[in-house]
């Protein structure tokens, strides 16, 4: 199988005091021509947000934006009058369409917000905006992808306006499970989200991510607990 490799290190960097991110591909003070996205996944953002601060409103357009809290709560607030928590083990989706302002901020007192933000670009423009948020803590994972993110909804996954899709496992130490093989114009990019993994004889650690154009079967093999995340995307927009 060929594929690249990006580690942990390798990412991009911002530190604003009450942010701390590191980028997967351009994104904001970033720029790095190599890393401006994988097909039509165009950012993977690994925040930590400071107790008791956030993003004020803000605009988004022609985006399906995901976030995956880990650690805490996000508080969100948009202009189509949602107003809400989402917790760890929680999943939201936003489908910012012809337009929506929104803020995300960390109400703990004390206690850090760690969540991924994902942008994907849309299939059509000008959609209806809307949003909605999902328990995980309900799915099963252990040695299986559960699929959280399609562009059919198959699975009670949520459904956003691209056929990609975002699927997550746990694994044991010892466990092995295959990434299917997908259609020919697609890409799949994996990430370790926790614990050591080992692909093709290569090792991956925490925060390490691999990409690839084939669209073959390959076993990932859990040299100890880890938790995973899997992105299957067209690598046309």
């Amino acid at each position: 199988m060929n594929y690249t490799i990006h580690r942990a290190n390798e990412r991009g960097v911002a530190e604003h005091g009450w942010l701390h991110s590191r980028f997967s591909f351009s994104f904001a003070d970033y720029h790095n021509r190599e890393r401006m996205g994988f097909g039509v996944l165009r950012v993977i953002n690994d925040d930590v947000i400071e107790p008791q601060s956030g993003f004020g409103m803000h605009p988004h357009r022609d985006m399906e934006i995901v976030t995956i809290v880990l650690k805490g709560s996000i508080e969100h607030t948009d202009s189509l009058d949602h107003h809400g928590f989402t917790n760890a083990g929680e999943i939201q989706m936003m489908s910012a369409g012809t337009g929506i302002e929104h803020s995300e901020r960390n109400p703990s007192a004390d206690e850090p917000l760690e969540l991924f933000q994902i942008w994907i670009f849309p299939n059509a423009h000008n959609l209806p905006p809307h949003y909605e948020q999902r328990d995980l803590r309900d799915v099963s994972m252990s040695g299986i992808w559960a699929l959280l993110v399609s562009g059919d909804g198959r699975e009670r996954s949520m459904k956003i306006a691209q056929d990609a899709n975002i699927k997550m496992t746990r694994l044991s130490a010892g466990m092995e499970i295959v990434c299917d093989e997908v259609p020919l114009g697609y890409g799949r990019l994996f990430l370790v989200i926790e614990g050591e993994v080992q692909i093709c004889n290569t090792t991956l650690y925490r925060r390490d991510e691999l990409q690839t154009l084939d669209t073959d079967n390959f076993v990932i093999h859990a040299l100890n607990e880890a938790h995973l995340i899997l992105f299957e995307v067209p690598m046309t927009r």
